[in-house]
């Protein structure tokens, strides 16, 4: 008789078993496609008889294995009963399968060409492949349909004397060691789970039957239970009360006064709360009815053996009443573990934002010199032989500057610094200026983009929304090739849902939450910055968030993706048009010659970088390492700047907004200021948005910085112009 354990061995070999016949019949047919291609690619090359001979030969083998696949499929009952038959009857297909093909290699294969051998070994690996999906379960079967072809090409191989084919036949060697490992490895994976769904269906077979008895039988029950009349004389019990009692339990019996023996069960510490104390305490109050004592005054209750218990009464109608005592020790543990690793979390998180944020400061100040010296240098040695190399870098630093400004925006919408200006928006127009900026991008990736029409108007915050919808367009243009997009709006009742098809690789189901984590990506196993940095949908979620526009993605794995925006819908009447993104709005012209410009920074690189730009463009530069220095240098009064450029942290974390205000002060006329920082810790930014001076990030673009220069200019006088109208009047 057999055990329980060859039991449960013979019932999971069957099922194994079981399943290989579903997976065989589609690899059995799914070979027969392939070697009519085989049969193709060597038509006239080779023996057309032998061959037309071979695939007959072949096809009568696979279909012998598919009629005892598809029997056995059919007939569970018959593999239960004739294990060892299925198994011989498939050993024997598999081994004529594999004489097949070394009448296939021995009939077809010419040495003497590569694409011969090329073709005939790309089929031998799929017939090998097939063979481990569908057999890998049943080695010898692996062993007969792939070892004996496969041992006849590396025998050949080898025969050729050249290193090429020495090293083929040294892959297909290796090959068939892999053969054997997966084969093992799978089958052993199979073993484990279909072991665990059986250990699994036994514990539930097992929980009900547990279940029954712990509705029929009292002595059962997980909890301790006492009943007690109304004096508190104790009349029913069971054993887990007393086990938990301890040494006190030897003190229950009929009509025992439950009170001293739940003084005798609590813990003689006195910093602790004392079970009789507390259950007593709350005996006859109103309303108790299934009430938690411990949701009164206390928590937990520690007996003498350092367990503790929460314990429930309900009160009788006739008088007395009953408690429950439900252990809580493991539970009281599990929650002090999970507040303790909370908290180092929380203070892990903390953590790694100052050290982000340090990290970003860090980094940011040296691009931004570079950027500074890079743009001088450009215009100096800009020639027909340098214009693609300096194409290329000002291509690599503006790649840095984008993955920055990325961590950046990141960075705002954490702190809370952006606020959104809901407003009505006509959907139309942000479609048309989405298509002209993505239609060369699509292009240029082979993709067809196209924007369905729309009439809908919307509230939201424009600039907010598109930033939106270029992240998702330029992920689905990125992720998508020789394929559509499609952007559309589709009115879902009072709302708009605004949607991003693509037909590109899809999302695996289980990462479909994850794509929305910063620096999550998919398929870029090697980081490769063309196709972004892994902050794009985590943008979109922040700012969705922000403005309480309810996103969904939903995917098929290969077959494309769809990202929804959900926008409440308004009346076409109240939309304005279509505000102009900051960047493409043309600054004044102004000219920055002779201007003079005060620039404060504890980085020298960043001094001499902006003093050598700024003098470029023909600006009067005086440049300050410290407060101390620029207060020095205006102290003659010789010194007149018309505009302060000043770094928002400089030495000793001195803050360049208090150093600004000061120096706007003692100056005595109006002066503009300029704060550039390298900043990105949450409340750093809060700050420096509320100053109300202009505000750069680093690294700054030189375009950027002179444009912004340019506007600040224009939008104020010059200290002399200043003078002489004071001196007229």
């Amino acid at each position: 008789m057999k055990t329980p354990e060859q039991q449960l061995s013979d019932e999971i070999e069957v099922e194994r078993l079981w399943v290989t016949t579903e997976q065989g019949e589609y690899v059995v047919f799914t070979m027969l496609p392939i070697s009519i291609i085989l049969m193709f690619g060597l038509w006239g090359t080779v023996s057309n008889a032998l061959l037309v001979l071979w695939f007959f030969l072949l096809t009568i083998c696979n279909l012998f294995r598919w009629k005892v696949l598809r029997y056995y499929n059919t007939h569970k009952a018959s593999l239960v009963a004739g294990t060892t038959k299925f198994k011989r009857l498939m050993l024997l297909g598999s081994a004529l399968t594999g004489g097949c093909w070394v009448l296939g290699i021995t009939w077809f294969l010419v040495p003497s060409e590569a694409t011969n051998i090329l073709v005939i070994s790309i089929t031998l690996v799929i017939q090998i492949e097939g063979a481990i999906a569908t057999w890998y379960s049943y080695l010898p079967a692996v062993i007969a349909i792939t070892f004996p072809p496969l041992i006849l090409l590396i025998a050949l191989l080898f025969l050729q004397h050249n290193n090429i084919y020495i090293a083929a036949g040294l892959i297909f060697s290796l090959m068939a060691v892999l053969i054997i490992i997966t084969s093992i490895k799978l089958a052993k994976m199979l073993n484990y789970a279909l072991r665990l769904n059986y250990e699994n269906q036994t514990l539930r077979k097992e929980s009900e039957e547990k279940s029954i008895l712990l509705e029929t039988a009292l002595e059962n029950m997980s909890q301790g239970i006492s009943m007690s009349d109304k004096n508190d004389r104790l009349h029913m019990w069971n054993r887990q009360f007393v086990k938990m009692l301890g040494d006190a339990g030897a003190l229950v019996s009929s009509n025992a006064d439950l009170a001293e023996i739940l003084t005798a069960a609590d813990s003689t510490d006195p910093t602790r709360l004392k079970i009789a104390d507390r259950v007593f305490a709350n005996q006859f109050e109103p309303d108790s009815s299934q009430r938690s004592l411990c949701a009164k005054t206390w928590k937990n209750y520690h007996l003498k053996t350092d367990q503790i218990y929460e314990i429930r009464q309900s009160e009788l109608s006739q008088g007395g009443r009953v408690l429950t005592y439900t252990d809580i020790t493991e539970q009281v543990k599990r929650e002090q573990a999970l507040e303790k690793a909370r908290k180092e979390a929380e203070q892990a998180n903390a953590a790694k934002t100052r050290f982000l944020a340090a990290a970003s400061h860090d980094l940011r100040q040296p691009i931004h010199a570079l950027g500074l010296f890079f743009a001088e240098l450009s215009d100096q040695v800009l020639s027909p032989q340098t214009a693609t190399l300096i194409g290329q870098i000002e291509d690599s630093i503006a790649a840095i500057n984008s993955m920055l400004n990325a961590l950046l925006d990141i960075s705002k919408l954490d702190a809370g610094v952006i606020k959104p200006t809901i407003e009505p928006l006509v959907l139309e127009e942000l479609f048309e200026r989405l298509q002209t900026e993505f239609q060369p991008i699509a292009l240029e990736s082979h993709n067809k983009l196209r924007f369905r029409p729309t009439d809908a108007v919307v509230n939201t915050d424009p600039a907010m929304l598109e930033r939106m919808l270029r992240n998702l367009i330029g992920n689905a243009l990125r992720y998508t090739d020789n394929g559509r997009v499609l952007v559309a709006a589709r009115p879902r009742g009072a709302s708009l849902v605004c949607q991003v098809w693509d037909n590109g690789s899809g999302i695996p189901k289980d990462q479909l939450n994850d794509v929305f984590i910063e620096f999550h990506q998919l398929q870029n196993p090697a980081r490769d910055r063309r196709r972004g940095l892994g902050l794009g949908l985590a943008i979109v979620k922040r700012l969705a968030k922000l403005l309480q526009h309810e996103i969904k993605v939903t995917s098929q794995f290969g077959r494309g993706s769809c990202f929804s925006i959900t926008l409440p819908m308004t009346a076409r009447s109240a939309a304005r048009q279509l505000p102009q993104p900051f960047d493409s709005v043309a600054s004044t012209n102004y000219a920055l010659s002779g201007r003079h410009i005060l620039i404060l920074d504890d980085d020298i690189s960043v001094l001499e970088g902006m003093q050598g730009l700024l003098q470029h463009w023909g600006c009067l530069v005086t440049t300050a390492n410290s407060p101390a220095e620029a207060v020095d240098k205006l102290a003659s009064g010789a010194l007149r700047p018309e505009l302060l450029i000043i770094d928002y942290r400089l030495t000793d974390n001195v803050s360049g907004i208090d150093v600004a205000r000061s120096l706007q002060k003692r100056l005595g006329y109006p002066i503009g200021v300029l704060i550039i920082t390298g900043d990105t810790g949450p409340e750093r930014l809060q700050e420096a948005e509320a100053s109300d001076f202009p505000l750069l990030h680093k690294p700054v673009h030189p375009a950027k910085l002179r444009s912004t220069l340019q506007y600040l200019m224009s939008n104020q006088a010059s200290p002399l112009l200043l003078d002489n109208e004071m001196g007229t009047q």
